[in-house]
């Protein structure tokens, strides 16, 4: 379960961990496609650590706390750029890239 909180991050649960991480300060511009960015991020990232689908059910549940971190982080970096443009216009992966 993961559950944004604005300006006050991310909580997320599973069946063994519980985990807040606070959000990216930013100039905030416009929180037009916050919460949709921060769920792609979301997605690429548990994607990109082999966490998605139904054959990674046990992984996901299992995850550990680093790399539940690193995912929390970046989508809530994804949705701290968003918000610190106007309009709904998320980073590419380019720009993520380039950090």
């Amino acid at each position: 379960m993961v559950v944004t909180r604005g300006g006050g991050g991310v909580f997320a649960r599973t069946a063994a961990l519980g985990l807040s991480r606070p959000a990216t300060p930013i100039e905030l511009v416009d929180t037009v496609g916050a919460g949709d960015s921060f769920t792609a991020g979301l997605l690429d990232g548990l994607g990109r650590a082999d966490l998605l689908g139904g054959a990674n059910r046990a992984a996901l549940a299992a995850v550990d706390e680093s790399t539940l971190k690193s995912v929390l982080d970046e989508a809530g970096r994804i949705a701290a750029i968003t918000c610190s443009r106007p309009g709904a216009d998320p980073p590419t992966r380019a720009e993520l890239d380039a950090d």
